[in-house]
């Protein structure tokens, strides 16, 4: 009689899994995906209002990223030679560490000086990328100027105080300035919202400018009303004040001017991170960091304790 043995089925391999550095190492990745909302026209005077109230929050903390933004920008502009580059190179990194600022005092974290150089934490390849693309695009387009314009754009570059009209009305000269205009406003729609879409949203540069062209597009509203808000209400109405003070004191409008600056330039640095939130969602609530995968496979054999028997009641003894 020939023996038979008993084969026991065999479990298809399974798939490698990753390490427990490779899962920790994705966990902030967002699988939704982004979206671009369209606002309401009132949504510009809220920019503004959010903008404020932002930096009414942590005055100091956001005038000083801002301050330290522009700071730093002119210092890099100032190197000979190369400076123009490192300059344009170093903004976008730099505005997204004043959004990273801005989005701490929105979320109630600790803020630190360092969150000023955060942007080129994560995807710094990417946010460089951005400065150069502005450097090289912004040199296209003056030299685009030059060549539409010709030789009457060089003679009124060079008869600046006192130009003739000729050369201000002629076709070549307004074709020049109608074209440059166009072309500074569409990239200034692309850089806009580029840093934040980039550090946050994890998109490729290329994607990140047609993404912020358009949200410009569909929410061009209410980017009407945030500048007719900001230069009617905000920068006529404060130059009145300045001129009356100026009336009142010699001196106190120059005194007015200064604090007017101190306080509306990091409000509409702000103002641009509430845009950008609002229009794109951002930012968003990380999700919980993931377990490593061998705690997961230790949390996955543990079984839920069975609940303790009851003794049986004791039954009494029989006379």
């Amino acid at each position: 009689m020939n023996d038979i043995t008993a084969t026991e089925p065999v479990s298809p391999p399974e798939a490698p899994q990753p390490s427990p550095r490779e899962a920790g190492r994705h966990h902030h990745v967002e699988t939704r995906p982004l979206k671009v909302r369209r606002v309401s026209m009132r949504h510009g005077w809220y920019w503004l209002i959010e903008g404020f109230t932002l930096w009414a929050r942590s005055p100091a903390f956001i005038s000083f990223l801002t301050f330290s933004c522009i700071l730093a920008t002119f210092a890099a502009a100032s190197a000979p030679y190369v400076g123009e580059l490192f300059s344009l190179v170093l903004y976008p990194g730099l505005m997204l560490g004043l959004y990273n600022g801005c989005r701490a005092i929105d979320r109630k974290r600790r803020l630190s000086p360092g969150l000023l150089f955060s942007g080129f934490q994560r995807r710094p390849y990417d946010i460089l990328l951005v400065g150069f693309c502005n450097f090289i695009v912004s040199k296209a387009i003056l030299l685009s100027t030059f060549l539409i314009g010709g030789s009457e754009f060089m003679r009124f570059s060079e008869e600046l105080q006192q130009p003739e009209m000729t050369t201000v009305v002629s076709t070549p000269f307004l074709y020049a300035v109608l074209t440059s205009s166009v072309l500074l406003f569409v990239w200034g729609m692309a850089t806009l919202f580029a840093p934040p879409l980039i550090g946050w949203g994890r998109l490729p540069v290329p994607r990140a400018l047609l993404f912020s062209i358009r949200g410009c597009l569909r929410n061009w509203l209410p980017f009407t009303a945030y500048l007719f808000c900001f230069g009617f209400f905000i920068c006529t109405l404060s130059a009145l004040a300045i001129n009356f003070f100026n009336l009142l004191m010699d001196g106190l409008g120059t005194v007015v001017c200064a604090v007017f600056l101190l306080i509306m330039l990091p409000v509409l640095f702000a103002s641009s991170y509430v845009a950008a939130r609002d229009i794109y969602g951002l930012p968003r609530r990380r999700k919980h960091r993931q377990q490593p995968q061998a705690a997961q496979a230790q949390a996955a054999q543990k079984k839920p304790q069975p609940r303790a028997k009851r003794r049986p009641k004791q039954q009494g003894v029989q006379a």
